[in-house]
């Protein structure tokens, strides 16, 4: 059953790599009987129409750039809120870059910054064996995590709630924003 008194917006789930959208992303979703996108798989069913297919976010970064994906990301994420307004979005972990998607997360969802320490988001992404491709030209995803982290926190606080999934597992993650979500 539905959770009464959710909100119809979209819910978005902004952080970094390896914070867990995805997965907390669908708990929440099962949760709340609400249908769940994950951003990057998005990107990559849209980037396929306009003639890019790629098996995934990573290899599509390679083969156009971040900047073709950048604005691939942003069409994408406005096709996705506005006319579904029942969804939770696991966002990419750059999705706050641009200017226009800050402004697009904070009037149209109800965004929430899962938070993870960079420690933590390192070991995650070594114990993980997805394609994640440098941010910065030349970088090593995990060795630009402190940088990149530092850079991106202003900008998820700015248009999500922080949520701290610092030792959490991810079901009690989402009952903590399922619960936010609650009149």
């Amino acid at each position: 059953m539905t959770t009464p008194g959710v909100s119809s917006f979209p819910i978005a789930l902004v952080g970094m790599r390896g914070s867990g959208k995805t997965t907390i992303g669908g708990i929440l979703a099962e949760q709340l009987e609400r249908p769940f996108l994950d951003l990057d798989d998005e990107v990559v069913r849209f980037a396929g129409f306009a003639g890019y297919a790629s098996p995934g976010a990573g290899t599509l970064i390679d083969r156009v750039g971040w900047a073709r994906f950048r604005e691939l990301e942003a069409s994408t994420l406005k096709k996705l809120i506005e006319p579904m307004p029942g969804i939770v979005l696991a966002t990419g972990g750059g999705v706050v870059e641009r200017a226009d998607n800050r402004a697009w997360l904070q009037r149209a969802t109800r965004a929430f910054y899962l938070h993870v320490p960079v420690e933590l988001l390192a070991l995650r992404l070594e114990a993980d064996g997805t394609h994640r491709p440098p941010l910065g030209p030349g970088g090593d995803p995990i060795a630009e995590l402190p940088r990149v982290a530092r850079a991106r926190d202003p900008r998820y606080r700015a248009v999500a709630e922080p949520v701290d999934c610092r030792d959490l597992d991810p079901a009690t993650i989402a009952d903590r924003i399922r619960a936010r979500l609650a009149p």
